[in-house]
C-alpha cells in the first residue's frame, strides 16, 4: 500500500474519531447549558417544576414550552386610564386587608388576572379559585416574574389562601405582597400610598 494512501486513511479515521468525540461532547454540553439557562431564568420555579413533574427532562420541556409561548406573545399597551383604574383598585384592596385579609387576597388575585386579560395574556382563567386555575396563572407569569411567583407559591402552599381562615394572616400577607409585586410589574408601577387602616402597612417581604 502506498504511503500516500495510508496517510489518507489515517487522516480519515482521525476525522471520524474527532467528529464522534465532538458529537458526544455536544450531547453532554448542550443539555447542561440548557439546564443552566433554565435555572438562571426561572430560579426557584425551576426546582418547583422538577418536583411537580418528578422528572428533570419533563420539567425542562415544560419550562422551555413556557419560554416558547412567551416569545410568541406581545402584551397590549394599556391606556393611562386603564393603569389608573387598576392602581385605584389595588389601593382599595390593600386598604381592606386589615378588616378582611381573605377577601383582599381573593380580590388581589382577581385584579392580577384582570390586568393579565387586559394585556392580552392567553389562557387566563376567569376568576377561578381552584388549583388548576392558580397553576395556569403562575405558569403564565413565571417566565417574566419568577421571584414573585415563587413567593406566591410559598404562601399558596400553606393552604388554599382564598378559603383560609383569619388565623393564617401572615400567609395571607405574604400572598398579598406577591400579588402586589405582580400587579406592579404588569402595570409598570402602583400608587405609593400603601397604608392600610389603623396604621398597619403591608410591607414588602424580604
Amino acid at each position: 500500500m502506498e504511503t500516500q494512501t495510508v496517510i489518507i486513511i489515517v487522516i480519515s479515521v482521525l476525522v471520524v474519531l474527532a467528529g464522534g468525540a465532538a458529537f458526544l461532547l455536544a450531547r453532554r454540553l448542550l443539555p447542561a447549558r440548557r439546564t443552566a439557562r433554565l435555572r438562571e431564568r426561572f430560579g426557584a420555579e425551576y426546582e418547583h417544576a422538577v418536583r411537580a413533574h418528578g422528572d428533570l427532562a419533563e420539567a425542562e420541556r415544560d419550562l422551555s414550552a413556557r419560554l416558547d409561548r412567551r416569545r410568541g406573545f406581545s402584551p397590549r399597551p394599556l391606556s393611562d386610564e386603564e393603569r389608573r383604574d387598576h392602581g385605584d383598585t389595588w389601593s382599595v384592596i390593600q386598604q381592606g386587608f386589615v378588616d378582611d385579609p381573605v377577601g383582599s387576597v381573593h380580590d388581589a388575585r382577581g385584579l392580577v388576572e384582570t390586568i393579565m386579560t387586559d394585556l392580552g395574556y392567553p389562557g387566563v382563567p376567569s376568576r377561578t379559585d381552584d388549583d388548576e386555575g392558580f397553576e395556569r396563572v403562575a405558569g403564565l407569569l413565571s417566565v417574566d416574574h419568577p421571584e414573585a411567583v415563587s413567593v406566591l407559591r410559598r404562601a399558596h402552599a400553606a393552604g388554599r389562601l382564598t378559603m383560609a381562615d383569619q388565623e393564617h394572616t401572615e400567609n395571607l400577607r405574604e400572598a398579598l405582597v406577591a400579588y402586589r409585586r405582580l400587579a406592579e410589574a404588569l402595570l409598570g408601577g402602583l400608587p405609593t400610598t400603601g397604608d392600610a387602616p389603623r396604621g398597619e402597612r403591608i410591607e414588602e417581604a424580604d
